[in-house]
């Protein structure tokens, strides 16, 4: 049976529910044996060996070593939610009218509201000739944009709206379907370690372990687990050393996130 991964939903092979766990605490990063077969790795990228907070690798204090036919599950993650709205990854607006090019910057932080977010936007297209509508519905978190004339949107920021389901009635309007305050909607837990070809996520990526919808206010931590009865597939490996990435939706590093933690249980 195969993963795959599209958005914020996951589908994975299934497996057997955990049986009953007892701990050893190995160095910073903790091992505890349930079984011949069954391995639980706490994983805080916090105790990283090398890398970043959000793309870092960890060295074990023994070798794993596990054949090929068994299958892991994420459990207790917890994922800090420090991206605003507007950050370095989609703070710029381009506009085309008649041939000529406009560009803004967006103020870098969060939006608390849609109204807010509308105003932000307003306050830049104004800028430009002609009459400008600009809506926001909160109940649907969707925006629209209208102009008396012909234009086209362009930068970092209506560039990651449009990764989302948006529509063009005509070439003076823009109907953008989910256009949420959080900086994150989802994102992907993935580990060269584990990739797997049944398993496909994001850019066609097989890494993939894991998709966390983002559900918490800016500031809040997200905890997320699997099913209790989801595993995904791993390869045969034998190594001393695991490394993991949080990407977002379009695969890149989620660079502006303090910390993560999880727990990596090995069937």
């Amino acid at each position: 049976m195969s993963l795959l991964i599209l958005h914020s939903d996951s589908v994975a092979r299934r497996g057997p529910k955990l049986g009953e766990m007892t701990h050893l605490l190995v160095s910073e990063l903790h091992i505890s044996s349930l079984n011949k077969d069954m391995r639980q790795i706490f994983v805080d990228s916090r105790d990283r060996s090398s890398g970043t907070s959000t793309d870092f690798s960890m060295a074990l204090p023994q070798t794993l070593s596990i054949p090929s036919g068994h299958q892991a599950r994420i459990d207790d993650l917890r994922i800090p939610n420090a991206i605003p709205t507007i950050s370095s990854v989609n703070y710029k607006i381009e506009v085309e009218k008649n041939g000529q090019y406009y560009y803004f910057d967006l103020p870098w932080g969060q939006v608390q509201n849609g109204g807010a977010l509308r105003d932000l936007l307003f306050s830049k297209l104004a800028s430009i000739t002609g009459e400008w509508n600009v809506t926001y519905d909160a109940n649907n978190m969707s925006l629209s944009i209208y102009h008396n004339s012909d234009f086209t949107l362009g930068g970092s920021f209506f560039k990651q709206l449009m990764n989302r389901p948006y529509s063009r009635p005509d070439n003076r309007t823009y109907l953008f379907k989910f256009v949420p305050l959080h900086g994150m909607d989802v994102v992907y837990l993935c580990s060269p370690n584990f990739s797997h070809m049944d398993n496909v996520g994001p850019k066609g990526s097989s890494d993939v372990l894991c998709a966390i919808p983002i559900t918490v206010g800016f500031g809040a931590t997200q905890v997320y687990s699997m099913s209790t009865s989801v595993f995904f597939d791993i390869p045969a490996i034998t190594t001393q050393q695991l490394s993991f990435q949080l990407r977002d939706r379009d695969y890149n590093i989620a660079v502006a996130v303090a910390n993560i933690s999880f727990t990596l249980t090995i069937d």
